[in-house]
């Protein structure tokens, strides 16, 4: 934090050095230079205004700081959102009210993840839960066949793993907006990272015999977290493979400049609207193209959290039946 423009140590200093200079050459003129007989009593005088000023002083700096403390006394976790203000003084007082604001914009933030991270909870497993509920409940009503228990449990098993991917989803996110998780980075190889996962998307893309090319420049060093990165790119990924076309195309380019690196993601498949792509990024967000297609509506939102995270920016460009193409920058670590 910058120093005070206005600091109340030079203010006491000087008045306190300015006080004991006119006092000292008070006394000089009046006992030693003029002799005034009453001397002693202009001496008095001067003794009181300037104890007078310095009370004055004094109660401003008291007076600031007991207004302040009863407007810190008066804001809890209730009322985060409100701010001192009143206090324009650009003294030590004042970057106190400076920094008391900041450590509120701070807990607002805080209490606003917290909040978000019970919603995204509560909204993602509400129906998981509900189902496995009832797909149970169902099945213990009435005696049923070996083959229509085994249909049951395998229902369960897969809204249990519903319920296992919406946590460690939430979770990322709740990971990406949290500062004090991420003080552990490290370098490391985004090239060898980016290879890793070039393997997983040939794999990925099988199913629906899409060819994926790749090139990638080598030794990319970037700080960061691998294993969170790596599943922010392969969300990116999934998404290309599962709107791309049986037969269709996906390109992955790895290329770096002079500052940073540039990953590209492209895919040839059914676009995204204009109406939906300024909202690709929001939680639980599923554009009217997508209603046929399962997930969570929380990869994307990682992705870019994950990125974000990591000093980086997301970029996304489509056209509907033309394809799209996600564009990661990322700080590249000074050779």
């Amino acid at each position: 934090m910058k120093k005070p423009v206005d600091s109340l140590i030079k203010k006491l200093f000087f008045w306190y050095i300015g006080s004991l200079a006119i006092l000292a050459i008070f006394i000089v003129l009046v006992v030693h230079v003029f002799a005034f007989k009453n001397g002693f009593y202009f001496i008095s005088l001067l003794f009181l205004t300037l104890a007078l000023l310095g009370f004055i002083i004094i109660y401003k700096i008291t007076e600031s700081l007991t207004y302040l403390s009863s407007r810190m006394r008066m804001i809890s976790s209730k009322n985060l959102d409100e701010r001192i203000d009143g206090v324009d003084s650009r003294d030590e007082i004042g970057e106190l009210a400076q920094a008391f604001n900041q450590l509120l914009d701070r807990l607002h933030l805080a209490f606003k993840r917290e909040q978000q991270f019970i919603a995204d909870v509560a909204h993602e497993l509400k129906t998981p839960l509900s189902t496995l509920r009832s797909t149970l409940e169902i099945a213990l009503n009435h005696k049923r066949t070996e083959d229509e228990y085994r249909r049951t449990l395998k229902e369960a098993v897969s809204e249990t793993h519903r319920v296992s991917t919406t946590l460690k989803n939430v979770l990322d996110l709740a990971w990406s907006e949290t500062p004090m998780e991420q003080k552990n980075s490290v370098s490391f190889d985004l090239s060898k990272l980016m290879e890793e996962l070039f393997e997983l998307t040939e794999k990925m893309a099988l199913k629906k015999n899409i060819k994926v090319s790749g090139a990638f420049d080598k030794n990319i060093i970037i700080v960061g977290f691998k294993e969170k990165l790596g599943r922010a790119i392969l969300n990116i990924i999934d998404n290309a493979i599962k709107y791309s076309p049986h037969k269709g195309k996906v390109s992955i380019i790895l290329k770096k400049n002079k500052y940073q690196v540039i990953l590209e993601i492209k895919d040839n498949g059914i676009g995204i609207s204009k109406k939906d792509i300024i909202h690709i990024f929001d939680r639980f967000y599923r554009g009217s193209a997508r209603e046929k297609i399962l997930g969570s509506g929380l990869g994307l939102a990682i992705a870019k959290a994950i990125v974000n995270s990591h000093r980086g920016d997301i970029e996304v460009k489509s056209e509907i039946g033309e394809g799209t193409v996600f564009i990661i920058t990322l700080p590249l670590v000074p050779s």
